[in-house]
């Protein structure tokens, strides 16, 4: 594994374990052990200090420090700095309405019909794609359809933890029966572990329907034949009656999700509680003294959390627990 990430080349890397193995160093030694000339390696060297991994005893040796806390000193500034970075990426967010306004500042009341017809998947898909993109607080659906195929689901997907993603609320009632079929039950179940909320109605009498912030909704031009063409509707007055058609059949369904999802997770209360702590303490010491038990145990409980979400360190960890809600 390299230590790349953390500022170090293949070659100081290896200066470094020689002068863990050595413990004390000097500038010609380690040159002469590295197959490099003196002024390199008095580079390597000074870098190797300046990044706390060894230090200077004299004018002419160097010791090496404890990579237990060397290392982990520089894994938390790093963390830190990834969680700046993080926020800033974030903070982008807020120029989305603005900008958006700049791009439809332009286009007249006019030129943007208030019932519009599309024909073909891939347009449609294309609209739900621009609607789900400009969404900013609420994305209602009625489902109707049986299973979902597998290309139905990778369409999807993307479009709806995006929405998730932006704090954007995700309704949706189906059919009690959809959740008969294993890949349409793990998908739904996936959506409600990152924030979306799922109902079922039973019968046969659910109309397909999906509304965006209560201003213009998508409906199939024909009931029994959804690829056919859809209307993208934008009157007041109709997308008002959608709304309500859409608020009584959600309040007469039956809310899915929030059992399944704590127990698709499979988190014990101490993994709860580590998780809480990754959000909060940077280092391993401060976590361990957070739970009560040595800093061996509470790597360990980390490690097993990294390996159950396939995180690849602490901060990715607390990330993907976000995502999928489990914190």
């Amino acid at each position: 594994m390299s230590l790349a990430d953390l500022g170090l080349d293949e070659t100081a890397e290896l200066a470094y374990r020689r002068c863990l193995r050595e413990k004390t160093v000097t500038v010609a030694g380690l040159a002469e052990s590295l197959h490099l000339d003196r002024a390199e390696t008095a580079g390597i060297v000074r870098e190797l200090v300046r990044l706390g991994l060894v230090r200077q005893a004299d004018t002419q040796t160097f010791d090496a420090l404890d990579p237990a806390i060397a290392l982990e000193n520089l894994i938390a500034v790093e963390i830190s700095r990834l969680r700046e970075q993080v926020s800033r990426l974030d903070a982008c967010r807020s120029r989305i309405r603005s900008l958006s306004e700049d791009f439809t500042a332009t286009a007249s009341r006019a030129s943007r019909p208030e019932i519009q017809h599309i024909q073909g998947i891939g347009n449609i898909r294309e609209k739900l794609d621009e609607l789900s993109f400009f969404a900013r607080t609420e994305i209602m659906g009625l489902q109707p359809g049986g299973p979902w195929t597998p290309e139905t689901i990778s369409a999807a997907r993307p479009l709806d933890l995006r929405c998730l993603r932006r704090g954007v609320r995700m309704r949706t009632v189906v059919r009690a029966e959809i959740l008969e079929d294993d890949r349409t039950r793990a998908y739904l179940l996936d959506l409600c572990a990152h924030g979306a909320e799922v109902r079922t109605a039973e019968g046969t009498d659910l109309e397909r329907l999906i509304l965006y912030d209560r201003s213009v909704f998508v409906a199939p031009i024909d009931v029994a034949d959804s690829k056919s063409g859809a209307v993208v509707v934008a009157q007041p007055g109709l997308v008002a009656s959608m709304v309500s058609l859409f608020e009584r059949v959600w309040r007469q369904a039956t809310p899915v999700g929030a059992a399944d999802t704590a127990a698709r997770s499979g988190l014990s209360t101490t993994e709860k509680q580590v998780l809480a702590i990754l959000c909060q303490a940077d280092k391993d010491e401060l976590g361990a003294r957070e739970m009560g038990v040595s800093v061996r145990t509470f790597r360990k409980h980390v490690a097993d959390l990294m390996l159950k979400l396939g995180a690849g360190n602490r901060f990715q960890t607390a990330l993907l627990a976000k995502e999928r809600g489990w914190i």
